[in-house]
């Protein structure tokens, strides 16, 4: 929604509503086993650190980020971690690990919610 006004015959856009999307990552548990999940900088929105067990074949968000445009991979903190714990072995995934992820990955779109899940065992510790 755009509102005018006239000045001396020019006309000026007062304000201009832009569309907010949320950018949605999941991952989907394929390990087998349950994993113990620690996010640290996973939102441009709630910082609070977070951990979670995520079950087999559950599904849950590890990034979330309100955007008005601009794609998930620009908004991913340098800082941001997510540390994968199973009885056996642990795995950190950085920065860096999740956009490359991400990068081949499509993305779904529904309602200004975008989303991307990582499915694949990549991540599994």
């Amino acid at each position: 929604m755009t509102y005018m006004s006239s000045w001396a015959g020019l006309s000026l856009a007062a304000c201009t509503v832009q569309q907010v999307y949320r950018n949605d990552v999941y991952l989907q548990n394929t390990c087998g086993v349950p994993l113990e999940l620690t996010l640290a900088n996973d939102s441009n929105y709630d910082d609070q650190p977070r951990s979670f067990t995520l079950a087999p074949n559950e599904r849950s968000s590890v990034a979330n980020y309100q955007s008005f445009g601009e794609d998930v991979l620009g908004q991913i903190s340098d800082q941001y971690s997510l540390m994968l714990k199973s009885l056996a072995a642990t795995k950190t995934i950085d920065a860096q690990t999740l956009r490359k992820a991400l990068a081949r990955i499509e993305k779904t779109e529904e309602r200004g919610v975008r989303s991307w899940t990582v499915d694949n065992g990549a991540f599994c510790p």
